[in-house]
């Protein structure tokens, strides 16, 4: 809004050095009147100054006919953002190997640091697509019921911090979920997000990606648990739910109830072969997986992740994956494919 020109008459001689007094005997007004007119100029030129380094302070409100359309942008942002997304692509340039992991806990008291060392670098070896599923820290709560499970890991919360910064720079992810543990203390995502690589492919509790080779487009879904199955003790309900009813895929992973399981299913009049594999992390014991087992105490290496091998030349009536428990079998099967391609 500009200045009345009564406005600028008083500002013009309040500049000069006029007293307000005399601005008022001047133009015949009252002391209180010339007052409020340089206030009112004040104030204009102040918000003219501000206006200089890009604000519009004196915006016109919006009618609700503007307000209502406004939304497009924000509509379009929001939409784009989640699409963006879904089903990025990772390059391989034949057979491949996919490193499914999850369930690290890489800070409590029973999870086998070198195992999972051991196991990374042979993935690395097998130029694995590197695929993290989630709850990578116990990361417990700082109060509440579960607060006191602190006082029970050796492991302090700093160290766990440092623990997992070194997870990030030695696993190298591709691709990235978080799990509920991750939920537990909302600082802990933040920090993942300074660490991970800015390449890496997320999203929230469920990703989907595709790995594509000159011969075929592997469409792949990690999840920290396909919830819309919630057996404790069919590994992979969750799996057919999302086979029956979410995006066609060719490999559904996930973990959460630490424990192993792998089915093809296939819907043959559906032409969809999917491959569904649960891996049971990596600590070796613990009292989750003791009750869906029913008691289980042996230390459980078998199933702890899986080395998922892409047959980037198998028919249509196949199933594209295969996986193994461990890395020395995933690279004998790939090695045979690989010669025979190459043959």
């Amino acid at each position: 809004m500009a200045m009345t020109p009564e406005q600028e008459q008083v500002w013009v001689l309040w500049s000069q050095g006029l007293t307000q007094e005399e601005i008022a005997e001047e133009i015949g007004v009252t002391r209180k009147t010339v007052e409020r007119r340089i206030y009112r100029a004040k104030r204009w030129h102040q918000e003219k100054q501000i206006e200089g380094y890009g604000y519009e302070i004196n915006k016109e409100d919006k009618t609700p006919a503007q307000a209502w359309n406004e939304h497009v942008g924000t509509f379009n942002r929001a939409i784009g953002s989640t699409l963006k997304k879904q089903w990025k692509s990772i390059k391989r340039d034949g057979p491949f190997v996919i490193f499914h992991a999850t369930d690290e806990h890489v800070d409590d008291d029973k999870s086998a640091l070198n195992i999972l060392s051991a196991d990374i670098q042979a993935s690395h070896e097998m130029n694995a697509v590197m695929v993290h599923g989630g709850d990578l820290l116990n990361n417990w709560p700082l109060a509440g019921r579960l607060a006191k499970q602190w006082s029970e890991q050796q492991c302090t919360l700093p160290d766990a911090l440092l623990r997992a910064q070194h997870f990030i720079e030695i696993f190298k992810p591709d691709v990235w979920v978080d799990g509920n543990h991750e939920e537990m203390n909302p600082y802990l995502v933040h920090m993942f997000d300074q660490w991970l690589p800015d390449d890496v492919i997320r999203d929230y509790w469920t990703c989907k990606f595709q790995v594509v080779t000159p011969n075929t487009t592997a469409r792949c879904a990690v999840s920290h648990k396909f919830s819309k199955g919630g057996s404790w003790f069919h590994k992979l309900h969750g799996h057919i739910r999302e086979v029956l009813e979410g995006e066609e895929a060719d490999l559904l992973m996930d973990g959460h109830f630490h424990s192993d399981g792998v089915l093809d299913q296939s819907l043959p009049e559906r032409g969809i072969a999917t491959l569904c594999v649960a891996s049971a992390g990596y600590k070796l014991t613990d009292r989750w997986a003791a009750r869906i087992s029913r008691g289980g105490k042996v230390p459980k290496l078998r199933g702890r992740a899986h080395w998922i091998v892409c047959d980037d030349q198998a028919p249509d009536s196949a199933s594209k994956f295969t996986a193994f428990k461990e890395p020395c079998q995933a690279e004998a099967y790939l090695s045979g494919l690989q010669n025979l391609r190459a043959a």
